[in-house]
């Protein structure tokens, strides 16, 4: 078996373009110091942060109740399974509590 290599994907053009308008979007546009992000920008009468998501983030959005752990818990297992192999005995979800483990932004963006 060969061990899989991560290198840094390129993406495809499409993406590429896509990233050149918003970085020269955001030249035009009025900007002040943030408090989330480096700088703020006025956007059609709206104050925003630059795109802080990136293209390899994973956004799970659930309602209370409705599984959020198993979920985490799935989500985990899947994007490390290279990393951790299911019958490793310090594998992370039999030490530690899936939300410990996948991070939730309420609260991380909120003033709540």
């Amino acid at each position: 078996m060969s061990k899989s290599q991560t290198s840094p994907q390129i993406p495809p053009k499409y993406l590429q373009e896509d990233e050149f308008k918003c970085k020269k979007l955001l030249l035009t546009l009025p900007k002040e110091r943030g408090w989330l992000a480096l700088h703020i920008y006025n956007y059609q009468g709206f104050w925003a942060i630059p795109r802080i998501i990136q293209d390899s983030d994973i956004i799970l959005v659930t309602t209370p109740k409705s599984g959020t752990t198993w979920l985490k818990t799935f989500l985990f297992g899947l994007v490390n399974r290279v990393k951790h192999h299911i019958v490793e005995q310090n594998h992370p979800l039999l030490i530690k509590n899936p939300h410990d483990l996948v991070p939730c932004l309420l609260g991380t963006y909120t003033l709540c």
